[in-house]
């Protein structure tokens, strides 16, 4: 996995197995828990997951019911992103 962070966009998009194609994303599920977009899984055409995007990370990532918690708690622990719900020690 790796983790890229735009402080300008407020914005952070993890790859879960490196650099995605043009074009291999077949769909996103917003899988946000406020009501208004803030995280996003996408997806390849066999519904493997491609990454994940989040929004407003300076407010800290909500990983609560995601698929891969543990390791994206450490991705962000090591940059210093706080991590909200679900992850042990969170």
């Amino acid at each position: 996995m790796m983790v890229r962070y735009d402080r300008e966009a407020d914005a952070a998009y993890v790859y879960v197995s490196g650099p995605i194609p043009d074009g291999g994303v077949a769909y996103t599920e917003d899988v946000s828990v406020r009501g208004y977009y803030e995280r996003g899984i996408d997806y390849d055409a066999e519904d493997r997951i491609l990454g994940y995007e989040f929004l407003n990370v300076s407010r800290g990532v909500d990983l609560s019911d995601l698929p891969h918690r543990d390791e994206l708690a450490t991705l962000f622990a090591e940059r210093g992103i706080r991590v909200l719900g679900g992850v042990e020690g969170a």
